[in-house]
């Protein structure tokens, strides 16, 4: 299980427009392959408004032993329609199927996946695609790592979001708990959309999902 608050501000760079966004989400690994998770959303860009989002994901691959792992993930939403709910990185479209990878290579680790969405009016193709370059603060990354992460979705108007991220993690101090910081910015926004923010989120994870994550460790 892990549980996790989540908030965010973006702000437009004329005008003073904003776009807040505040959430509570559950993961749950059901099995070592099934995961579910679970998020409602309150969102103010002008009025207030709320909804959930939700998905299944299903690990295909665990090669723990070249630190490759692939997994498959359904993902939606509530309301279908356009929501003020949707995030920097979310699918545009109200159901998504996206294939993500990791594979780490010495200190490196990638992240790329690729989706497609499906029940929604796309600007440009309902085509997704992601990647994410990280590294670890030292050595194998028990105190967690920072990076950049790339976002398209050809159902926005302005498919690109690019983000800078840290996330330490407190477990090694016996704290079960890990933050995360990021910088979105939605390339091309226009300048009095809100397109330029923070991101912040605290996870806790639960003492199986410690020993899950030191057994792969160890492996």
């Amino acid at each position: 299980m892990e549980l996790e608050a989540n908030g965010s501000n973006l702000a437009s760079l004329r005008g003073g427009h904003h776009s807040l966004d505040a959430s509570v989400e559950v993961e749950w690994l059901a099995t070592r392959r099934l995961g579910l998770r679970l998020e409602p959303t309150l969102s103010r860009d002008g009025a207030v408004s709320g909804g959930v989002s939700g998905g299944l994901s299903w690990k295909l691959l665990q090669d723990f032993e070249h630190d490759f792992h692939l997994q498959v993930e359904l993902l939606s939403r509530l309301p279908w329609t356009d929501t003020d709910i949707v995030q920097p990185g979310d699918p545009d479209q109200p159901l998504a199927l996206d294939l993500k990878a990791a594979w780490r290579t010495g200190p490196l680790t990638l992240r790329p996946g690729v989706g497609w969405g499906a029940f929604g009016t796309a600007d440009h193709t309902p085509v997704r695609g992601s990647l994410g370059v990280l590294l670890p603060f030292e050595g194998v990354g028990r105190f967690g790592f920072w990076g950049f992460e790339l976002d398209a979705d050809g159902g926005r108007p302005r498919p690109l979001v690019a983000a800078f991220e840290i996330v330490p993690n407190l477990e090694p101090l016996g704290i079960p708990l890990r933050l995360g910081f990021a910088l979105p910015v939605s390339v091309g926004e226009p300048s009095d959309r809100p397109s330029v923010g923070w991101y912040v989120r605290i996870f806790y994870e639960s003492a199986r999902e410690i020993e899950f994550g030191s057994a792969r460790e160890l492996r």
